[in-house]
């Protein structure tokens, strides 16, 4: 088996690392050619608790750029595929995997992806129709802190499963379960679900919360619990959120308010992924979070003005998104 990881970040290095660690055998695809040589050179490090955690050498896993992907696949294609970039970037990937040609008679690549928001994957099945293609759900904290290292800040759940199917195909109790084993093996906790969108609901709503306003105000995310105006502003975006699931038919957990203040607790010193990106100058996920709830509140005849108001707020910030 072999497992190809597209993103070199925070959850590529971790997955890959450790991956490549206990024994799969693993290519990993960087978006830089300066970080493929660093990886080459250096292998990966990953630290937990501030202990040294593992460090895998560079001989036990392949790497190069994206774009070397498909000159790879011309002589031996992967059996999985696991999409780790950004959702700005998702795309782009897929539409370069569908132009590479694979050797005659090879099965293609399962493609799973790991991807903030909702909506992406109808976007990705139409650019690789015919593909098996399977949404992935994690609660692994990781933070890149260079090109070759990645701190593991906690452990948590793996879901997979195939977005809009609502069943377990027998497909998945077979050939990918060769995937779920080799992430057990590498010390994960991988589960197969026939319930991947309600997941994914349950993420975004967390993050639709957390995210733009811990961006917005510049503060890490246990601040957010520190003063009753952004408690205000948080229950706010929840209520409406549950609104606009209510309206969609979407089923949620009674207590997901309680979920997300223990979120904020447990991740109390984290910098969200959303606030780093403002930091850096980048383009944010704003569009696939708060944004898709807006878009799937107008589609349900009903409105959602405050994911809508931190969604400008964001894209605001950053000119370059416009």
């Amino acid at each position: 088996m072999l497992i190809d990881i597209v993103g070199a970040g925070s959850l590529g290095l971790l997955f890959g690392g450790k991956l490549a660690g206990s024994g799969s055998r693993v290519r990993i695809w960087s978006r830089s050619a300066g970080q493929a040589e660093e990886l080459r050179h250096s292998g990966i490090h990953i630290a937990k608790d501030g202990e040294s955690g593992l460090k895998v050498d560079p001989a036990h896993f392949q790497t190069g750029t994206v774009e070397q992907l498909g000159q790879a696949w011309e002589t031996k294609p992967g059996d999985y595929v696991l999409v780790m970039t950004k959702q700005k970037d998702t795309e782009t990937v897929c539409r370069y995997i569908s132009q590479v040609r694979l050797p005659q008679g090879s099965s293609r690549p399962v493609v799973v992806c790991f991807q903030n928001g909702y909506g992406h994957m109808d976007r990705l099945k139409a650019i690789l129709p015919g593909w098996t293609m399977l949404a992935a759900v994690t609660t692994e904290g990781a933070k890149r802190t260079s090109y070759t290292e990645v701190s593991h800040a906690g452990s948590g759940d793996t879901v997979i499963g195939e977005s809009g199917i609502g069943h377990v195909s027998r497909e998945i109790g077979g050939r990918w379960l060769n995937l779920v084993q080799a992430l057990k093996q590498a010390g994960f906790y991988p589960v197969l679900s026939n319930d991947i969108d309600n997941m994914m609901f349950r993420k975004l709503l967390i993050n639709a919360v957390i995210n733009p306003l811990t961006a917005l105000w510049r503060i890490p995310n246990g601040e957010l619990l520190r003063s009753p105006a952004r408690m205000k502003l948080m229950k706010e975006l929840y209520e409406e959120t549950l609104a606009v699931y209510d309206a969609c038919g979407i089923r949620y957990e009674e207590d997901m308010w309680d979920q997300i203040l223990n979120v904020c607790r447990a991740t109390s010193g984290n910098t969200s992924s959303m606030l780093k990106d403002v930091l850096a100058g980048s383009p944010t996920e704003i569009g696939w979070i708060n944004g898709s709830i807006a878009d799937m509140a107008r589609k349900a005849g009903v409105q959602a003005p405050v994911n809508e108001l931190v969604t400008r707020l964001i894209e605001g910030i950053i000119a370059e998104e416009e």
